[in-house]
């Protein structure tokens, strides 16, 4: 892999981080908000429940339980809280930049599977009646086994999402059938109370009977627990169809943004491909051969997505969002439907944001004049680019004292091309020339008077273009 290969997937390996961080950035808005949410609301039930039965928790282990999560939480709360404002923080006596820190992977899926399945755990122990002294568990501590459908698609992603629906529908089915019966009754009472109610009915006492008619006269006799099975049921089935379908769309969007800069290596390379093979060929003119690379790499593809890359890098990074334009720029002058003759000016225009376009990568010592009356001028399209390119492949551009010259000067009967540049002696590129004899080719073609010079040293590759009216 050269050079510029390299810097071409590092610059799409820019754009698709930048494309995913909003996306990256709700995930964590979303997990942030279950945080606070857990460490707010858990105090606010323990000291409800320590009012209403004098104690803070029915079961030693749900102690064990409410403080893991609420840790979790915590932690989870904290690194959410300092990479979403990506400042530093000090510890033992060194900064820790919470921008950087955010993109590790490892550390965020971590803390994100820790957040949920601390509280999934939570869930489990209240679905299966932990510390529950009225087995009541089937009413409403399923709800918020219920409500972490969503949640885990969002953050965790389907495959989760599927695997908890199927642990809460198992525990819901064990419930019901296991420990209750399908035909439990509910009389809102402790099961000491309720087999004392039942008992007392078959027995006929006059206690139980007069509770049951007053029951049955309000229209309160006591719910099945095959009523809140089937309810259940129903909503774990729309909650994880919905979840499935709808939050999934988001992220199968998220993945394939890697695809669609993937699309555009390609078409770069299959740019890159086709052009070697129009030099090769040099059998058909300038027309046929553009206009064959240009069915080839199917423009108005690239040219859609590099705007919709622009679009949605805007507010993100106004940096990389004027890098794309730039390179969209290059794209639609490439697409050009004269391939005979082009405006000096706009072949200027083109040099100059392929000149910025490289600039935003590293820095670069250029000197670049323009004198004369360019706008009255034409000239071949693309040719004065090659001289451009050549330098860039082959040229050292990083001495300030030898900066990489191009000249043009416009005369009323002719125009002058000049470009010198230092060799680059790092790069280990072998020169076939084919791109300065198919130069050659062009100016026969296209023009009866021109003059072409190349002088080149050990250090220095210069060249010299006049081309008459």
């Amino acid at each position: 892999m050269n050079y510029e290969e390299i810097q071409l997937k590092e610059l799409l390996e820019r754009i698709r981080q930048q494309l995913t961080r909003p996306f990256s950035n709700v995930q964590r808005k979303l997990l942030y908000f279950l945080n606070l949410s857990y460490l707010l609301f858990t105090p606010i039930f323990l000291i409800s429940e320590k009012i209403a039965t004098g104690s803070f928790v029915p079961a030693p282990i749900l102690g064990f339980i409410y403080s893991f999560v609420w840790i979790a939480n915590l932690v989870s709360a904290v690194y959410a809280y300092l990479s979403l404002k990506e400042c530093d923080i000090f510890f033992f006596k060194r900064s820790l930049n919470f921008a950087r820190l955010k993109s590790n992977e490892k550390i965020e899926l971590t803390l994100r599977w820790t957040s949920v399945l601390s509280v999934m755990l939570m869930s489990v122990a209240n679905m299966a009646g932990i510390g529950n002294p009225s087995t009541d568990a089937i009413i409403t501590d399923f709800g918020l086994a219920h409500s972490l459908i969503v949640l885990s698609a969002m953050v965790l992603g389907r495959k989760a999402m599927v695997a908890w629906t199927g642990v809460v529908i198992g525990i819901l089915t064990y419930v019901t059938f296991g420990q209750l019966g399908y035909s439990y009754q509910y009389n809102y009472l402790t099961p000491a109370e309720s087999a004392r109610y039942e008992k007392a009915l078959e027995q006929n006492q006059a206690w139980a009977l007069k509770r049951q008619a007053v029951l049955k006269a309000s229209h309160l006799n006591p719910p099945l627990a095959s009523r809140y099975f089937n309810t259940w049921f129903i909503f774990l089935g729309v909650a994880a169809a919905t979840a499935y379908f709808f939050a999934g769309a988001a992220l199968d969007v998220f993945k394939i943004i890697p695809q669609v800069t993937d699309d555009i290596k390609d078409a770069i390379e299959a740019t890159k491909r086709a052009e070697e093979q129009r030099l090769l060929q040099q059998q058909e003119s300038l027309s046929t051969e553009l206009k064959a690379l240009k069915a080839q790499v199917n423009p108005h593809f690239l040219y859609n997505t590099l705007n919709y890359f622009y679009i949605k890098s805007q507010d993100v990074d106004p940096e990389l969002a004027e890098s794309i334009i730039k390179l969209s720029e290059i794209m639609r002058y490439s697409m050009r439907d004269d391939f005979q003759t082009a405006n000096l000016q706009d072949e200027i225009n083109y040099m100059e944001q392929y000149i910025s376009l490289h600039q935003m990568r590293y820095p670069m010592f250029i000197k670049f004049s323009v004198n004369g009356p360019v706008a009255q001028k034409v000239i071949l399209p693309f040719l004065l680019i090659g001289l451009v390119e050549n330098a860039f492949k082959y040229g050292n551009m990083t001495n300030p004292d030898h900066p990489f010259v191009i000249n043009l000067n416009v005369y009323e009967d002719r125009i002058e091309y000049f470009t010198s540049n230092l060799k680059n002696k790092k790069k280990r590129f072998e020169s076939n020339n084919i791109g300065l004899a198919n130069m050659r080719q062009r100016l026969d073609l296209a023009y009866n008077r021109y003059q072409f010079d190349i002088n080149q040293t050990d250090d220095v590759f210069s060249c010299h273009l006049i081309i008459y009216n």
